[in-house]
């Protein structure tokens, strides 16, 4: 597990600060992440995010898609933002999913886009139970992730795509991660169509968590 652990981190790594790094920030500015995510407002829409929540982003790279989602809001904080290793921009602390350091019900609202690939499922498993952990009763969190396709060789060519950062790709679809973070014990999950997609050309997989309010 440690050895795992250190490879992802390393990558993770030499992705954001080695020489890839001027790569690294420009797919994580807020232009990169304009091209590689749907529409800021599809986003604020299903999220429900605005003045008064408590945001929290993992795997934020640059931060920089966080905070502008949290601008176009009108949150009167700024978003947290937490990455696996340091990057280029503002990122506010560093740890590892399966163990968030924050206390139950800590945030309102959560965002990770594009982090999951990385993973073992014993970490992704962790890691949607610890979202769980930490988001509060009324809660809303939204996973995005590369898909796969049917056609194998199409597939790898997908992994090969966006492997930076990652020492391996594991691209699971709505099925495997629908099995995974039901275990978790959100009171709703739903698979959602978060918008149009301009680059790479590849499929993504949507899911919106949801914790049920205090009293229900």
């Amino acid at each position: 597990m440690m050895r795992r652990r250190r490879a992802v981190i390393a990558a993770r790594e030499r992705w954001l600060s080695g020489r890839w790094g001027w790569l690294a920030a420009a797919v994580g500015s807020q232009a990169g992440q304009a091209l590689l995510t749907p529409r800021a407002g599809r986003v604020l829409e299903l999220l429900e995010l605005g003045p008064g929540k408590r945001y929290l982003d993992i795997g934020c790279g640059t931060a920089a898609y966080a905070h502008l989602l949290a601008a176009r809001a009108g949150c009167t904080e700024p978003p947290l933002c937490m990455d696996i290793a340091h990057g280029p921009g503002p990122v506010d602390l560093i740890g590892w999913p399966e163990h968030l350091p924050f206390a139950d019900g800590s945030f309102d609202r959560i965002t990770s886009f594009y982090f999951l690939r990385r993973f073992d499922d014993d970490v992704v498993h962790g890691f949607a139970r610890e979202l769980a952990r930490v988001l509060a009763p009324g809660g809303r969190a939204l996973v995005l992730e590369i898909a796969p396709v049917v056609n194998p060789l199409l597939d790898r060519f997908h992994a090969w795509l966006v492997r930076g950062g990652c020492p391996a790709v594991d691209l699971r679809g709505w099925g495997r991660l629908a099995a995974t973070f039901s275990e978790a014990g959100y009171d709703a999950i739903d698979l959602v169509n978060a918008g149009p997609f301009l680059v790479p050309p590849v499929p993504r997989v949507g899911l919106l968590l949801r914790r049920a309010p205090a009293g229900e």
